[in-house]
């Protein structure tokens, strides 16, 4: 097509017919009611032919027994399991209303986004999270995927945030420092099975910026450890939606060995030897008090058949024996407020001035340790590193956050505002001022 060229909407078909040169009017007698929004023509090009209707049989339509396992298996475990409980969750309320739940009418969605609201049970971001979940297992599961109208409960949604921030704070947990991580460290030098764990879990998590659920999908395969660092392979990383894998790496902390992720991984690596610890499944586990490898094996988690009886041990398959070796993301979470409550034990005998002093944030004082979780062990990793001046490009890469992401910032937003303090600098600028020169 040359600069001359002009579009036309149409479909570029096979025809002795051509359209005119110029396109300022339309070509007389041209037939377009087959046509549609996505048509395009071009000037001086053969003009679309009618095509037939397709002649589908019931193969075009079916696919395997095979293939539909994949289908039901393509979305990670985790999600899929909120999303079903999200989904059961509006089910219920339908079925004790009267109401339709599938497929259902706008106004049954916005009754239940209104009940949610009134119900003072759940935050703003919550209600978004389970609406959209209902949204989209109506699209999913309707014929021509149909779906309610969301434009009132978007309205909704969005006053209700203005109103919940009026009067509530985001439950965020305090960063986990490097003075923070050493105190909880030095709770795991007794020795005991679970203290090895412990300290490989908080050293790892802290200096790979990980998320409580990418630690308990971590299988010992996914770590190959060197004498200066540990290379990582995520596979489960929440951000990565086409399921690709992310390369880590967690250098040995010469300067810190008792924060050295190194040392406390091979201590916990070679422990998991002596009790027989699979390869191929959880690097970390859930022991029992004998500090033998324990299953997670109970009648909310053991697997079921697709009539949702449960399977006994012998039907459940090698996959789903991996998936149950796995700690929950809750477990990998209460493993840490324990050291944190642990951790500030340990420092208790100070002042809270003087806790400040040494560097402790999340372990400042009682109410700041009681809130600890383990997403401070990513907001704490990254706040040092931003604290050492390392570029927030950087930072992202190594926490796979997006370039810029809020998220992030969030966490450096204490740092920069010390660093650029305006009443420091006003009060310091007003001193020189006044300073008699000789």
């Amino acid at each position: 097509m040359n600069a001359e060229d002009e579009l036309l909407e149409g479909e570029l078909v096979d025809s002795r017919e051509r359209l005119p040169a110029l396109v300022d009017q339309p070509a007389a007698g041209l037939d377009i009611s087959t046509f549609h929004r996505d048509t395009v023509l071009v000037a001086g090009e053969p003009l679309p032919a009618v095509a037939g209707p397709v002649a589908y049989t019931a193969r075009d339509f079916v696919i395997s027994e095979e293939t539909a396992r994949l289908v039901r298996t393509a979305g990670r475990k985790n999600t899929v399991r909120n999303t079903r409980n999200q989904v059961k969750l509006f089910e219920k309320w339908c079925a004790e209303r009267g109401r339709v739940a599938l497929p259902c009418t706008t106004a049954t969605l916005i009754e239940y986004v209104g009940w949610m609201i009134n119900s003072g049970r759940y935050d703003p971001t919550t209600i978004q999270v389970y609406s959209s979940s209902v949204v989209t297992w109506q699209e999913r599961s309707t014929p021509g995927k149909t779906r309610p109208g969301t434009i009132e409960v978007r309205a909704m949604i969005a006053a209700f945030r203005a109103r919940w921030a009026k009067s509530n704070t985001e439950k965020q947990s305090p960063a986990v420092r490097e003075a923070d991580l050493e105190a909880m460290l030095a709770t795991c030098e007794q020795g005991r099975p679970a203290d090895l764990r412990d300290a490989a879990l908080l050293a790892l998590g802290w200096h790979l910026l990980t998320r409580r659920i990418e630690l308990a999908h971590l299988v010992v395969t996914h770590l190959t450890i060197h004498q200066d660092g540990i290379d990582v392979r995520l596979v489960n990383r929440k951000t990565r939606k086409d399921g690709s894998v992310f390369e880590g790496w967690v250098p040995a902390r010469d300067d810190a060995p008792q924060l050295c992720p190194v040392r406390r991984m091979r201590a916990w690596l070679e422990y998991g030897r002596r009790i027989h610890q699979p390869d191929e499944q959880a690097l970390f586990r859930a022991l029992d008090k004998a500090g033998r490898l324990a299953i997670r094996l109970t009648p909310q988690t053991r697997p079921q058949h697709p009539d949702g009886t449960p399977k006994n041990d012998s039907e459940i398959t090698a996959e789903e024996w991996v998936e149950l070796s796995h700690l929950s993301g809750e477990t990998i979470n209460t493993i840490v407020k324990r050291r944190a409550k642990a951790g500030f034990a340990q420092v208790a005998e100070l002042t809270e001035h003087d806790r400040a002093e040494a560097g402790h944030n999340a372990l400042l004082n009682a109410a700041t340790a009681a809130r600890v979780t383990a997403h401070g062990l990513r907001a704490g990793g990254a706040t040092e590193l931003k604290e050492a001046d390392i570029p927030e490009d950087q930072i992202a890469e190594m926490g796979d956050w997006t370039k810029g992401s809020t998220a992030m910032k969030r966490y450096f937003r204490k740092i920069k505002g010390t660093r650029e303090n305006a009443w420091a600098t006003a009060r310091t600028t007003r001193g020189a001022r006044r300073t008699p020169t000789a």
